[in-house]
């Protein structure tokens, strides 16, 4: 009974200490796009700035209202001056050198050439921009993180591989082990299949440490300290295909080009801005409070009302000048947009032909990795019997380890071009994010609309 003591109480001690052990889940592709949406710093960060530019609008559309301020003021003079002014004939007005004011004063803006509303309009147009400029910022973390979680695939079953035929050398160092201990193999042969073995282990860490660097890079992308201590739900070999859509509706939906055509209202809101600086501005004012001399005598109040005007009569051609330069400035932004629509086409066709290379990078290499492990197999055999050295089996087995990595290696380009195509189509906001499609039946009325896909 004694001998079996001591592996119970080592058994019940193991049990124990796993059960305080909490194995945390697999980390599925939505899990991970979900939590970078709401945790990652950049995309908050442009949150900040979305509500910024509200607040921005508000602002500007208080200057349209009455603007009504409180002021007070106490001052000590070096001669004596009058409180208040003179009221008529033989009614001289106290003196002092101590003068003390409160007031209340009114300005209500009654025109201002368009420029007030023109300002509200342009932070109107500002805060559309940033909204766009965040969904763009969305993307390119949903894209980002999409394509990280399928390089962490990728290098997991890559040491997956590398496990399975570093397993097959070793056993063949084994055999070769024993062949060697009863004369029928030369010591070179035993010495060759080592250093195979360790190029291997080595090409083994090199994966291993890919993968580590891969799931750190996702956990910042996920807004987390950099930690490889979690797993990856999913198969590089089993990604989708995404359905193709028109590159006209994908182009109305891009936050980018979206971004840049508010660009472009801004910079034409702003040279029509700078060309109201020539209209007049016409102002209602108004004050009214009280004034007191030395130790608060002689206490009168005091005010005032009127209307007032400002027109510009002569600016040395300024006023003219910036409105030059607002307007190349708008010109600038419409060639910057027509930029990024042809750069968009260019990224979509891309993508296509990225997605239709890789498909036959696939295609040649499944059928080459099947061929190369059925060579190694038959080179063994060969070798173990006689029939064959080991330079033959040591290049078969180099083969087919080589042609595991490269059909792995093409199943992640594959997967690296669907997410390239998903991005530049916006297929991959779809169910994560709410865009503004540009309307493209009627651009002319340069309204916006929901978007519109098909049907998943």
């Amino acid at each position: 009974m004694k001998l079996f003591r001591k592996p119970a109480l080592l058994f019940l001690i193991l049990l124990l200490a796993l059960a305080g052990v909490r194995i945390a889940p697999a980390l599925t592709l939505e899990e991970a796009l979900r939590e970078a949406l709401a945790k990652n710093p950049e995309i908050l960060a442009r949150g900040h700035e979305v509500r910024a530019a509200g607040s921005a609008v508000r602002a500007e559309r208080g200057k349209l209202l009455p603007q009504i301020n409180f002021m007070a003021q106490a001052s000590r003079l070096s001669d004596p001056q009058p409180v208040v002014s003179i009221k008529g004939p033989g009614k001289f007005p106290a003196f002092s050198r101590d003068i003390y004011l409160s007031e209340v004063d009114l300005v209500l803006p009654l025109y201002a050439g368009g420029r007030l509303r023109k300002r509200v309009r342009i932070a109107e147009i500002e805060r559309a921009l940033r909204e766009s400029l965040k969904d763009q910022t969305a993307l390119d973390l949903l894209a980002n993180v999409k394509d990280t979680f399928y390089l962490g695939l990728y290098l997991r079953e890559l040491v997956s591989a590398r496990e399975k035929t570093l397993s097959a050398l070793r056993r063949e160092e084994k055999e070769a082990e024993l062949r060697l201990k009863v004369g029928r193999i030369p010591p070179l042969d035993l010495l060759r299949i080592r250093t195979q073995v360790r190029a291997e282990e080595a090409a083994l860490a090199a994966a291993r440490e890919g993968l580590r660097r891969a799931k750190e890079a996702l956990s910042v992308l996920l807004g987390r300290p950099p930690e490889s201590d979690f797993e990856l739900e999913g198969s590089i070999l089993r990604v989708q295909k995404p359905k193709e859509v028109s590159p006209d509706l994908a182009l109305s939906c891009r936050p980018d080009i979206l971004a840049q055509r508010e660009a472009v209202r801004k910079a034409e809101e702003l040279a029509a801005l700078a060309f109201r600086e020539h209209f007049p501005e016409l102002d209602l004012y108004s004050s009214y409070g009280r004034k007191a001399g030395s130790g608060f005598n002689h206490s009168e109040e005091v005010w005032e009302a009127g209307v007032r005007l400002r027109l510009n009569l002569f600016s040395g051609g300024t006023i003219s000048a910036r409105v030059a330069e607002a307007r190349s400035r708008a010109l600038a932004e419409r060639e910057r947009l027509r930029l990024l629509e042809l750069s968009a086409r260019r990224e979509i066709a891309d993508a296509l032909s990225l997605i239709a290379q890789a498909e036959e990078e696939v295609a040649h290499l499944e059928a080459a990795r099947a061929t190369a492990r059925e060579a190694f197999r038959v080179e063994s055999v060969r070798y173990r019997t006689g029939a064959g050295t080991v330079t033959d089996m040591l290049l078969a087995q180099a083969a087919w380890a080589r042609a595991e990595a490269d059909y792995l290696g093409a199943r992640y380009r594959l997967a690296k071009a669907y997410v390239a195509y998903e991005r530049a189509t916006t297929l991959l906001a779809r169910g994560w994010l709410k865009l503004r499609c540009w309307n493209i039946i009627n651009s002319e009325s340069k309204n916006l609309e929901e978007e519109k896909w098909p049907g998943k």
